[in-house]
């Protein structure tokens, strides 16, 4: 039962990633308010990231930006929440990796912030 609910947040989370990143190409035309739900998804994605990472600190020590949905998976998959996995994992690696795409954990860390000045641009002068 645990490996299923973590697969399901697994499928969750690559569900969130693509619409994220998908939103940059749908047509304005399509989606009237487009830029203005991909600015404020963008500042929910980060900032929960940040909140999670505060909170994460309780137990690690170490303050880093996470997603709860990896950690969630990490505890099904029998990881405790200190565990590095829960709280210093790239599931964007991960993904990039599946696809025989491996990418550095610098580029991976430099895509959220990447997605936030892009959004950011894109709501304030678009």
């Amino acid at each position: 039962m645990k490996k299923f609910f973590a697969n399901l947040i697994v499928s969750f989370h690559l569900l969130i990633i693509i619409v994220w990143c998908g939103l940059f190409f749908v047509p304005q035309y399509w989606f009237s308010n487009k830029v203005s739900f991909h600015f404020y998804l963008t500042l929910i994605i980060i900032g929960h990231q940040f909140v999670w990472g505060a909170f994460l600190t309780l137990w690690t020590g170490k303050y880093r930006m996470a997603c709860i949905l990896t950690t969630l998976t990490q505890i099904l998959k029998g990881k405790k929440i200190s565990d590095i996995k829960s709280y210093d994992y790239s599931f964007t690696q991960e993904i990039f990796k599946k696809m025989n795409l491996p990418i550095s954990r610098q580029i991976s860390d430099i895509l959220s912030p990447a997605i936030l000045i892009a959004v950011t641009i894109q709501y304030f002068f678009c």
